[in-house]
């Protein structure tokens, strides 16, 4: 069996995200938490993979109304664990409950907001997620939170929104803006809290435009996921299981990862070859051409 080499497993805690994102797709699927037992068998099993996994797929973690008691399996299994959340369900509570060893970073996904019709003004949905981080801060200077922004589109539409939210954010956490003109990669806006930038991606689907037979991805070698319902897919974006791998409830990861379709995938992207359909209609793999 080999051992730590994926660079993230993703473990879907629920599928329930509780928002309608407009980047995001409509799915079929049945909203499901992971069950505990389960759940503890995958971290047991996903150790011999990885060091981190990812409380994510499509679901929002901060759902979980008992997210310490998985935050406590992972820890006990030796894992790190990366939350991502669009923050609109943060709550007084999770200050504490996410000041736990297990957690590696805090990632918000502050796009969704611009991408919803909410209930509230965008200071005040910043004003809850900053007042979160001021205070996880003065308990937690190990873990990072990461603001992300992966909305960058050609037609610069943007612009105006994330201008706002980083002058926001920058104003409620006590630090000086120097410019927002700049926008690379990340900017630091306090110790360990940074803004993360990247493009608006597509979400894979076979309904969407066919892409090529060639290319490569990390699906299955640096990564893969595994939804709130046990499926086994080699990525993130396979929200659906339409690459379908095998269920954790009846095999081991080991087992599924070590199928002949699994290897057709791994030795395929090796090859330059893309196997699988749904591969050959996702756009975002041709990042890491």
């Amino acid at each position: 069996m080999s051992k730590k080499r994926m660079h993230k497993v993703y473990i879907e805690l629920t599928s329930k995200c509780g928002l309608s994102c407009d980047f995001c797709p409509s799915s079929n699927r049945v909203i499901s938490n992971m069950d505990k037992r389960l759940f503890e068998k995958v971290n047991i099993e996903a150790k011999f993979f990885t060091d981190d996994i990812a409380y994510h797929v499509v679901g929002d973690p901060l759902l979980v109304e008992n997210i310490k008691e998985y935050l406590d399996i992972s820890y006990k299994a030796g894992l790190n664990v990366h939350i991502t959340t669009a923050g609109y369900y943060l709550k007084p509570l999770h200050v504490e409950v996410l000041n736990h060893p297990a957690i590696k970073q805090i990632n918000f996904s502050l796009n969704s907001y611009r991408a919803n019709t909410l209930p509230i003004s965008l200071e005040v949905y910043l004003t809850k997620i900053a007042e979160f981080t001021l205070a996880f801060r003065a308990l937690n200077n190990k873990s990072f939170i990461n603001y992300r922004l992966w909305n960058e589109d050609s037609d610069n539409s943007h612009k105006d929104y994330n201008n706002e939210v980083i002058s926001i954010i920058f104003n409620k956490l006590g630090s000086k803006l120097l410019s927002t003109g700049d926008m690379t990669k990340k900017m630091r806006v306090i110790s360990k809290v940074l803004f993360n930038f990247d493009s608006l991606f597509s979400w894979p689907s076979l309904e969407a435009q066919f892409v090529s037979e060639k290319g490569y991805c990390h699906g299955l070698s640096s990564q893969m996921a595994i939804l709130s319902s046990g499926e086994v897919v080699p990525c993130c974006f396979d929200y659906e299981a339409k690459i379908n791998l095998g269920n954790v409830k009846d095999e081991s990861i080991s087992d599924i990862i070590n199928k002949e379709r699994s290897k057709a995938i791994t030795n395929g992207f090796k090859n330059g070859d893309v196997v699988e359909d749904l591969c050959r209609h996702c756009l975002y793999r041709t990042k890491f051409n």
